[in-house]
């Protein structure tokens, strides 16, 4: 709409496909195909090294008060979108509206595995 300010973040989390985000080697885990795919196709632009005030996924300090939360609370923010401190947001399925409920829970799952497993890891052994 004219007239109506566009947040930075949204247009940058628009703007700035995964393709361009910095390399991060998302690995496999087990079970989690489908969020892999998805997060790699969406969810990495802007958790892979925070851009928009997203936590990164390498940052389990980060993700603590939001994995405090729960599991539903965190699909909700993802479905609908969500503004947080700081100026941060989320942006309804993570900016891709063709996303469907069952690939954001699928892509939400395998960043809360990510968390845990980057988390689990030595620091040599973060990308």
């Amino acid at each position: 709409m004219p007239g109506v300010p566009v947040p930075l973040a949204l247009l940058l989390a628009v703007a700035l496909p995964a393709a361009q985000a910095q390399p991060f080697d998302a690995p496999a885990l087990p079970g989690h195909d489908e969020g892999r795919r998805v997060w790699q196709g969406t969810c990495i632009g802007c958790h892979a090294d925070g851009l928009a005030g997203a936590p990164p996924v390498g940052n389990a300090a980060a993700w603590a008060p939001r994995i405090a939360k729960g599991r539903p609370v965190l699909l909700q923010h993802a479905l609908t979108g969500f503004f947080g401190p700081d100026h941060s947001m989320m942006p309804p399925r993570g900016g891709d509206p063709k996303l469907s409920d069952a690939e954001v829970g699928a892509a939400l799952d395998y960043m809360l595995a990510l968390v845990r497993h980057l988390s689990a890891s030595t620091p040599k052994d973060r990308p």
